[in-house]
């Protein structure tokens, strides 16, 4: 199935707390998410935005977009963990439940065994993190053990030098860094834009090694997935922390739905901040100007922006504040990403542009849907 209609992320591997520090949403902020696992649109809802569009191109995104939107009219807290795949339960009851709050549950319906087995672990890449915790885990279970309960963030990143930062680690992540690795094995279209496998070791050790000194692992989620093969209650995404949810559920009426591309969103209106994940991670340098050009199209003046850079650093066609980027790296818990944040100097519309009349994934015309070597474009 294609990369960009098929679920590849599902779970959370970025910080949302970056994506609120960084974008400083105020009261009236219309606010532009790129959708991915759906988790980022519904932390930005921690925040006082008016709107919270989701964008992807893939739909697929979308609709686990709209499904979790839906447990989380319908569910209680200890059900929505269960039904997401977080703890046990019967998921197909739950399903049930939730089902009738879907716009269509076509796209579910359809996918029973996803169901079953809980969306949360269910992309492309939380199976591909948590085959890689399942062989970490034989070979440093205990040290993993140790790393978890570091008393100091001194004692942690001892524990990280001499217990993981060593050949083995190194010729792992070179391994699953490979080009044909991610293109071939994973079927992740990305790969076209690595370095070669001896930077990409160097980068991901280097960002581990760092990490071990600058926060606990066990308050990551993203390392709770990468170590542990799973999710813990108490490294939870911002929007699923229990004291959270009840906020979330009051504004879900406040996120939009959309199926397109960053490259044209000449009908969406005028945003006041822009959380766009690593898109950078997909494209050329054309591809990444191009999306740049419709994001700075639809952008207010002084439109806030968060961007995650991964291994494809593309050099930045907007200001970036050097500045705020640093602190935001500094902090962020997804240890792999560097943080490019800044303002954008928009532009005054000529005319008013109302807000997307759009509750949930909408359909797009055939040629709309992108194709891999389309990347974002």
């Amino acid at each position: 199935m294609s990369f960009f209609t098929s679920l590849n992320f599902t779970s959370s591997n970025e910080d949302g707390e970056t994506e609120l520090r960084a974008l400083r949403i105020r009261g009236g902020d219309r606010v532009l998410c790129l959708t991915a696992s759906g988790t980022r649109p519904l932390d930005l809802l921690m925040s006082e935005a008016a709107e919270v569009v989701a964008l992807d191109i893939n739909p697929a995104q979308n609709q686990l977009l709209a499904l979790k939107v839906a447990a989380l009219r319908v569910l209680e807290a200890d059900e929505l963990y269960a039904f997401l795949g977080l703890t046990g339960g019967d998921r197909m009851a739950l399903y049930r439940k939730v089902r009738p709050a879907l716009g269509d549950p076509a796209f579910w319906d359809a996918r029973p065994g996803v169901i079953r087995g809980g969306v949360w672990y269910a992309g492309r890449w939380e199976k591909v993190l948590r085959f890689g915790a399942f062989g970490t885990g034989l070979i440093r279970g205990r040290h993993i053990d140790e790393l978890f309960a570091a008393r100091t963030l001194e004692d942690q990143a001892d524990i990280w030098r001499r217990h993981f930062d060593d050949g083995l680690w190194r010729g792992a992540v070179r391994t699953l860094s490979g080009r044909f690795f991610w293109q071939h094995v994973i079927g992740e279209p990305g790969g076209a834009f690595l370095p070669d496998a001896e930077g990409c070791a160097e980068r991901l050790t280097g960002a581990f090694r760092d990490a071990a000194g600058r926060f606990f692992f066990r308050d990551s989620d993203f390392a709770w997935l990468i170590f542990r093969g799973r999710h813990h209650p108490d490294a939870l995404p911002v929007h699923l922390r229990r004291e959270n949810l009840a906020v979330v559920r009051e504004r879900l009426d406040r996120l939009t739905i959309v199926d397109g591309s960053l490259a044209d969103m000449s009908g969406l209106g005028r945003f006041d901040a822009f959380s766009l994940s690593d898109f950078g991670s997909y494209c050329d340098v054309a591809a990444y100007d191009a999306c740049w050009r419709g994001v700075t199209a639809v952008a207010a003046p002084g439109a806030r922006y968060c961007e995650r850079v991964f291994m494809n650093p593309l050099p930045a066609p907007v200001s970036v504040d050097d500045s705020l980027s640093a602190d935001l790296t500094r902090r962020d818990k997804a240890i792999i990403y560097h943080i490019r944040a800044g303002l954008l100097p928009g532009k005054h519309p000529d005319t008013d542009h109302p807000p997307a009349n759009v509750t949930r994934p909408v359909g797009v015309e055939a040629d709309k849907i992108l194709s891999p070597g389309d990347v974002l474009l």
